[in-house]
């Protein structure tokens, strides 16, 4: 946690940081103690000389509210000493903080009304992510001027304007507040263009401040005077120098920052930023492991928040980028690749795991630890074809402490020797200096032909660019013949293979896929010739949320070992699985914290993946791993049904359920058939997929003529609350033909197959007679009443719902098919009148929807609305 945070107890209160008590947590208050804590860690004000809530008087009257007569109270106040802040002294006021009203305006008029009643020099509005700061204007009676920074303690607020050296520049503490409070100067003045992109001139401002740095100078050129900045000409010139500086680092990327590229917004725009960055370093020493991280993680975080704003962008959720370098483990020497980087959140989090590495292992100020620092500086290296990316992924390297070198512009599905000189002689694919560790997530097509790969030049490099057949012993086979190039394939799949492709033999993958890949029958081929060139050492499937709210395909994780030259995966191996349960947000994108005792947030992210990657590198290391339903291992050769490799699969749960259904085709009296064999005759099935846009109509104000819809959900309800309805006479021939295919007949069971898979429902004589039913719904009839009973009961049961899920699949929503269900098994007595219990718990079920349904039917016709018409 950032040293300028929060405080809280364990009930979930706010620990004050002045005085140390207990106080209500409110928006409000959060702002105030982040603002006290920057005022004292990275202004160096003494906690001794701050007060919060003080009344503001007037003489010797205090000044009261013209709403509620209450007593006007200044947010903060910083005196001039302890003694003055003991005793409330209002003639030795420093400066005063308003950090409650929502907008400058507001907060400017305010903070007049402070300082001009007061000793004050000067004030500070805040709302937590912006500041603006003023002083009263020499020789006039009321009048601020509003100044570029806030002077640290000792510093005069009206000093000489002299420039520091950039040595003696501290490093800032509150980082996302520094970010967050340049962004917004360039929004609020941006926004006079809305074509300009703000993320990337952030990105521009701060390349051009490192650039300052780290460029030989006793004195940055990264500055601007408070004289200059009251001066159209002074601001001019200041942001001419930083154009300069930013062009002097893009002219050493050419293949990255386009000849003419510049900061976009105007010399107004950017005198403003200098003047929230300027009196800061955000360089640090190499020994700084803790100043890097907190810097790196905060501009990655503020980057990605606002790209997604501004372009919808998303980017990989940054505790599994951690789950999977801490499960790949890579070793200080080793060349680490992201051949689909993004804006370089593999790329930096890898940088910070072996930073960490080098620093637990060697001595501060060491020869040795400057020459493996400088070592792993060259051993992380990230290809991007978008060239915006890389820009960011390059300030975040800089940020994260260096290594943006190796952050380049190119198509890692092209031809290798296409690639950037910088990966082609030093991380290069056959080579000894080839990735010996990738951790990836490649961009998914989904269902897009439009974001499949189609470029025949790429596609006939590529196994899995190329159709394939079975030999005659069944197994798969891609063919290399040009004539048989597809016409488009998705992109993860070529990654897949380049990946595997490029990796140093005896390296290690981690990539991010679609859940779907797992155990699609589709994606059968593609599993097999993986699984022919690597050990599969670890999958691991995502929470839904994971990628919540910019995208809703279920993911997960492949960890894949590739054999050592000259060598073939072994035939028998345990694979670690692991299904994760929480990622620590919703499906909003909200944060969700673990709870304490009392039910309050300790501020903790709520995540099993730091607990699933423990567990794979005990697994790894052949210790004895957690085990657990959702954390546990397999052999290879446990492998079966279409090579399915999804951790639901063989979860021991699920299985366990299985495992007792099977037990009873050892029990006398008793057998195990499946469902598809239990009646001559039965029938599982869908209806047909249809389209009802044009027949649908919306919010009808007579029904009369038109035919109810239920969705599968609606169909759910015990109750008729979400009804559809469909303008048959509208329809077209095919229309009306699936709308008899959808109808069911009463006594059907009526299964959920997409989404949440599982739920059951039975077909009542209204459901039937008066309702056309989603096909999302799988229908099951059978004509022996006693048979529908007892198979109503087994499908309600938590034990069918097990062997349910251990057969969904999908990549967006999970689904279930009608063959699923014919071949579930199910234990049938030999003589009924030994379940006869469950038959009549089943025909009670089948009663009670009836009953429910013609009381729900009755209640809608004869209820309360009814007599709206007497």
């Amino acid at each position: 946690m950032e040293i300028t945070e929060v405080n809280f107890n364990e009930n979930g209160d706010i620990i004050d940081v002045l005085s140390g008590k207990v106080i209500k947590d409110t928006p409000e208050e959060r702002i105030r103690q982040r603002f006290i804590n920057i005022l004292q860690f990275d202004y160096g004000y003494p906690k001794a000389n701050i007060a919060k809530e003080v009344p503001i008087q007037q003489g010797s009257k205090k000044i009261l509210s013209t709403n509620d007569g209450s007593e006007i109270r200044a947010d903060i106040v910083v005196y001039t000493s302890k003694r003055a802040c003991l005793e409330k002294d209002q003639g030795n006021i420093l400066f005063v903080v308003e950090c409650k009203k929502p907008n400058a305006t507001e907060g400017y008029a305010q903070l007049v009304s402070y300082i001009f009643n007061t000793s004050a020099i000067g004030g500070v509005w805040t709302n937590g992510t912006g500041i603006s700061v003023y002083k009263k204007k020499p020789g006039v009676e009321v009048g601020l001027d509003e100044i570029l920074s806030l002077p640290r303690y000792r510093e005069s607020w009206y000093g000489n304007d002299s420039i520091p050296s950039k040595s003696s520049l501290p490093r800032p503490r509150n980082v996302r507040f520094l970010l967050s409070a340049c962004h917004n100067k360039l929004y609020g003045r941006g926004m006079e263009n809305e074509d300009f992109d703000l993320a990337m001139d952030m990105v521009r401002i701060l390349l051009a401040k490192i650039q300052d740095e780290t460029t030989p100078g006793e004195f940055p050129r990264f500055w601007i005077t408070e004289n200059d900045f009251h001066t159209a000409e002074g601001r001019k010139h200041a942001a001419s120098e930083i154009q300069k500086l930013f062009r002097e680092y893009a002219d050493q990327y050419p293949d990255v920052f386009d000849s003419y590229e510049k900061i976009q917004v105007g010399d107004d725009c950017i005198a403003e930023a200098i003047g929230v960055l300027k009196n800061w370093s955000l360089a640090a020493r190499n020994d700084d492991a803790d100043d890097w991280d907190l810097m790196g993680e905060t501009y990655e975080q503020f980057t990605h928040i606002n790209l997604k704003r501004q372009q919808g962008q998303f980017f990989t959720n940054r505790l599994v980028v951690d789950m999977i370098v801490k499960m790949l483990a890579p070793e200080i020497g080793e060349h680490t690749l992201d051949p689909a980087g993004g804006s370089g959140g593999f790329a930096t989090s890898i940088f910070r795991y072996l930073r960490r590495k080098v620093l637990s292992r060697t001595e501060p100020n060491s020869p040795m630890r400057d020459r493996l620092l400088n070592t792993i500086k060259d051993s992380v290296y990230l290809v991007e074809i978008a060239a915006r990316l890389v820009k960011i992924a390059k300030c975040a390297m800089i940020l994260t402490g260096d290594g943006q070198s190796g952050m380049t512009r190119g198509n890692s599905l092209g031809l290798y020797s296409k690639l950037d000189p910088w990966i082609v002689s030093r991380c290069a694919q056959g080579k000894s200096n080839a990735p010996s560790v990738i951790a990836t997530n490649p961009p998914f097509s989904g269902q897009k032909i439009d974001s499949q790969i189609s470029d025949r030049s790429i596609l006939k490099n590529y196994y899995f660019g190329h159709s394939y057949k079975k030999n005659s012993n069944g197994s798969f086979v891609f063919s290399v013949d040009d004539k048989d190039i597809l016409q488009h394939q998705a992109p993860e799949l070529l990654f897949i293979e380049r990946c595997i492709d490029w990796l140093k033999p005896g390296g290690r993958i981690g990539i991010v896929l679609p859940k779907g890949i797992l155990d699609n029958v589709s994606y059968e081929a593609y599993r097999e010739w993986i699984l022919e060139r690597c050990e599969l050492s670890g999958v691991v499937t995502l929470h839904k949320d994971t990628f919540q709210p910019d995208t809703g395909v279920r993911t997960c994780v492949l960890i894949l070992r590739k054999p050592q030259k000259g060598k073939t995966p072994r035939d028998e191996y345990n694979i670690f699985m692991a299904m994760s349960q929480r990622i620590g947000q919703d499906s909003k994108g909200n944060s969700v914290f673990v709870l304490d005792g009392n039910g309050n947030s300790t501020g903790i992210l709520n995540h099993d993946l730091d607990e699933i990657a423990d567990a794979y590198l005990d697994f790894i290391s052949g210790k004895e791993h957690k085990k657990s339903e959702y954390i546990f291992s397999i052999k290879k050769s446990d492998i079966k049904d279409h090579i399915n490799i999804n951790p639901q699969h063989y979860s021991p749960k699920l299985n366990a359920a299985l495992d007792r259904v099977l037990a009873f085709d050892n029990m006398n009296n008793w057998a195990t058939t499946t469902i598809g064999q239990l009646e001559a005759g039965i029938r599982i099935y869908i209806g047909p997929r249809w389209n009802s846009a044009n027949i649908k109509i919306d919010n009808p104000d007579d029904t009369s003529g038109l035919v109810p819809y239920l969705t599968a959900n609606a169909a759910l309800e015990l109750r008729r609350f979400t009804i559809k309805w469909l303008d048959i006479k509208k329809a077209t021939a095919q229309q009306k033909q699936s709308i008899a295919l959808l109808k069911i007949q009463e006594g059907d069971i009526l299964i959920s197959r997409s989404g949440t898979i599982g739920k059951v429902t039975y077909a009542t004589k209204d459901l039937a007679e008066n309702y056309i039913v989603s096909d999302d719904l799988v229908r099951v009839r059978v004509k022996d009443p006693t048979l529908r009973a007892y198979l109503l009961a087994y499908f309600t049961s938590s034990t069918a719902l097990s062997l349910m899920l251990l057969d969904e699949y999908g990549s967006v929503q999970q689904h279930l098919q009608p063959l699923h269900i014919q071949e579930m098994l199910i234990p049938i007595p030999d003589d009924w009148s030994m379940v006869q219990t469950t038959i009549d718990a089943g025909k009670m079920f089948m009663r009670a929807m009836e009953c429910m349904s013609h009381a729900d039917r009755e209640i809608r016709l004869n209820g309360f609305d009814s007599l709206m018409d007497l």
